[in-house]
């Protein structure tokens, strides 16, 4: 974690085009301190965030809205913002930005997408999705709620191994909670909370969970699109 000038918070950044070579989304891993950050604004990007622990409010242009555990925040492009937290614990906040910073979009916005109304969803208003036997997700932040380039979602598998499938778009996983192992082509990688998987488009993947305790997950798909539109192998 590095120290974000001027505020209250430390960061890091797990995926990007640089370190990972994602072409369309940017993983970031916020911890804020007591306090109040300064403002802050996203030129071109979507910020697609999403609580991990803490409690907290965000003031998306002048308009306050409530951060708690497992709610999806969309921050749209050109808006300023800022993140308060009363205490005394520390707000984890999971950033995912689209397109990146500093390039072009490679992309097109998702036709799907609706007039902005709505900027959060939490994880109990959402219904399961079936993702294969012992496997269910649930929409987040997507088109519904404006978002044009990305889909955010939250996955928990049971006890069990995925099938090998591949995707059409590119996705970023950030592990909330369990452990277990991530099979990419051939080759397999122990995961855990605080976890964070880059899957470009067409990699042969799966994702088992290797403990008593439900592997879950929080993902994030460009273009926007649904994690049960897959191939499986």
């Amino acid at each position: 974690m590095q120290p974000m000038p001027g505020a209250n918070a430390t960061y890091r950044v797990p995926i990007d085009r640089a370190g990972a070579g994602c072409q369309n989304l940017i993983q970031r891993v916020f911890r804020y301190g007591v306090g109040t950050s300064p403002e802050m604004k996203n030129e071109v990007s979507e910020d697609v965030i999403f609580v991990v622990v803490g409690f907290g409010e965000a003031i998306v242009d002048g308009r306050s809205y409530a951060l708690t555990p497992s709610t999806g925040l969309l921050v749209p492009p050109g808006t300023p913002y800022r993140v308060h937290n009363p205490g005394p614990n520390a707000l984890e906040l999971v950033s995912v930005l689209s397109p990146q910073p500093g390039h072009p979009e490679s992309v097109p916005p998702s036709p799907k997408a609706q007039p902005i109304a709505k900027l959060t969803v939490h994880e109990s208003e959402e219904k399961p999705l079936p993702a294969g036997d012992d496997r269910y997700f649930k929409l987040m932040i997507d088109p519904r709620c404006g978002c044009k380039y990305v889909t955010q979602f939250i996955g928990f598998i049971d006890k069990s191994r995925a099938p090998f499938h591949t995707h059409t778009h590119e996705e970023v996983i950030y592990i909330l909670g369990g452990e277990g192992i991530v099979h990419i082509d051939h080759s397999h990688f122990p995961i855990r909370a605080g976890s964070s998987i880059y899957l470009p488009p067409g990699t042969s993947h799966c994702l088992e969970n290797a403990s008593v305790e439900t592997l879950r997950l929080l993902g994030a798909f460009c273009p926007a699109g649904s994690p049960a539109s897959k191939k499986e192998e």
